[in-house]
Protein backbone atom coordinates (compact mmCIF):
# COMPACT_ATOMS: atom_id res chain seq x y z
CA UNK A 1 0.00 0.00 0.00
CA UNK A 2 1.33 3.41 -1.01
CA UNK A 3 0.82 4.91 2.44
CA UNK A 4 3.26 2.36 3.93
CA UNK A 5 6.10 4.11 2.11
CA UNK A 6 5.77 6.89 4.71
CA UNK A 7 7.29 4.38 7.17
CA UNK A 8 10.63 4.58 5.33
CA UNK A 9 12.94 6.92 7.21
CA UNK A 10 13.04 10.37 5.61
CA UNK A 11 9.95 9.98 3.41
CA UNK A 12 7.76 13.05 3.86
CA UNK A 13 5.07 12.44 1.24
CA UNK A 14 4.11 9.94 -1.45
CA UNK A 15 1.70 10.19 -4.32
CA UNK A 16 0.23 8.21 -7.19
CA UNK A 17 -0.74 10.29 -10.21
CA UNK A 18 -2.78 9.78 -13.38
CA UNK A 19 -0.56 8.78 -16.30
CA UNK A 20 -2.39 10.88 -18.86
CA UNK A 21 -2.58 14.18 -16.98
CA UNK A 22 -0.31 14.14 -13.94
CA UNK A 23 -3.24 14.88 -11.64
CA UNK A 24 -2.97 13.37 -8.15
CA UNK A 25 -4.83 10.11 -7.62
CA UNK A 26 -3.66 9.30 -4.09
CA UNK A 27 -1.55 11.53 -1.85
CA UNK A 28 -0.23 10.67 1.61
CA UNK A 29 1.84 12.93 3.82
CA UNK A 30 1.72 16.51 4.93
CA UNK A 31 1.08 18.35 1.64
CA UNK A 32 -1.53 20.94 0.80
CA UNK A 33 -3.68 20.33 -2.26
CA UNK A 34 -1.61 22.88 -4.22
CA UNK A 35 1.67 21.22 -3.16
CA UNK A 36 0.33 17.80 -4.10
CA UNK A 37 -0.66 19.10 -7.53
CA UNK A 38 2.80 20.64 -8.07
CA UNK A 39 4.55 17.45 -6.93
CA UNK A 40 2.57 15.14 -9.20
CA UNK A 41 2.79 17.45 -12.22
CA UNK A 42 6.56 17.70 -11.71
CA UNK A 43 6.72 13.90 -11.46
CA UNK A 44 4.61 13.47 -14.58
CA UNK A 45 6.83 15.85 -16.56
CA UNK A 46 10.06 14.23 -15.31
CA UNK A 47 8.72 10.77 -16.12
CA UNK A 48 7.97 11.77 -19.70
CA UNK A 49 11.25 13.64 -20.11
CA UNK A 50 13.30 10.77 -18.66
CA UNK A 51 11.60 8.27 -20.95
CA UNK A 52 12.33 10.46 -23.97
CA UNK A 53 15.99 10.72 -23.00
CA UNK A 54 16.21 6.96 -22.43
CA UNK A 55 14.67 6.33 -25.86
CA UNK A 56 17.21 8.65 -27.52
CA UNK A 57 20.10 7.08 -25.64
CA UNK A 58 18.99 3.61 -26.71
CA UNK A 59 19.01 4.75 -30.35
CA UNK A 60 22.46 6.36 -30.10
CA UNK A 61 24.29 3.56 -28.30
CA UNK A 62 22.46 0.74 -30.09
CA UNK A 63 22.38 -1.37 -26.91
CA UNK A 64 19.39 -3.00 -25.24
CA UNK A 65 18.37 -2.32 -21.66
CA UNK A 66 17.97 1.45 -21.62
CA UNK A 67 14.22 1.47 -22.07
CA UNK A 68 11.86 1.68 -20.46
CA UNK A 69 13.39 4.00 -17.89
CA UNK A 70 12.97 2.50 -14.42
CA UNK A 71 12.80 5.77 -12.53
CA UNK A 72 14.42 9.10 -11.81
CA UNK A 73 15.76 11.16 -8.89
CA UNK A 74 16.11 14.93 -8.52
CA UNK A 75 18.36 15.70 -5.57
CA UNK A 76 18.32 19.08 -3.85
CA UNK A 77 20.08 20.49 -0.83
CA UNK A 78 17.34 19.64 1.65
CA UNK A 79 14.85 17.51 -0.26
CA UNK A 80 14.91 14.90 -2.98
CA UNK A 81 12.10 13.80 -5.28
CA UNK A 82 12.10 10.18 -6.48
CA UNK A 83 9.81 8.74 -9.14
CA UNK A 84 9.01 5.29 -10.49
CA UNK A 85 6.21 4.81 -13.03
CA UNK A 86 3.27 6.89 -11.76
CA UNK A 87 4.52 6.97 -8.16
CA UNK A 88 6.51 9.79 -6.55
CA UNK A 89 8.07 10.37 -3.13
CA UNK A 90 9.28 13.57 -1.51
CA UNK A 91 12.08 12.81 0.95
CA UNK A 92 14.45 14.54 3.34
CA UNK A 93 17.84 14.44 1.59
CA UNK A 94 19.79 14.08 4.84
CA UNK A 95 17.75 11.19 6.25
CA UNK A 96 16.48 9.05 3.39
CA UNK A 97 18.15 6.01 1.91
CA UNK A 98 17.36 6.63 -1.76
CA UNK A 99 17.90 3.00 -2.73
CA UNK A 100 15.30 1.94 -0.18
CA UNK A 101 12.89 4.63 -1.38
CA UNK A 102 13.30 3.64 -5.05
CA UNK A 103 12.81 -0.06 -4.21
CA UNK A 104 9.67 0.80 -2.26
CA UNK A 105 8.27 2.85 -5.12
CA UNK A 106 9.07 0.03 -7.58
CA UNK A 107 7.35 -2.54 -5.35
CA UNK A 108 4.28 -0.35 -5.22
CA UNK A 109 4.32 0.52 -8.92
CA UNK A 110 5.06 -2.92 -10.29
CA UNK A 111 3.73 -5.13 -7.46
CA UNK A 112 7.18 -6.72 -6.96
Amino acid sequence: MLKQLLDIKGVEAVAHFREESGEPWQVHGDLSEAEANRLTRLAHDFKRMTQGHADQLALFVNQPGWTPANGWIVHGGQRTVCGVASMVALVDSAEANLTEVMKGLAREAFFL
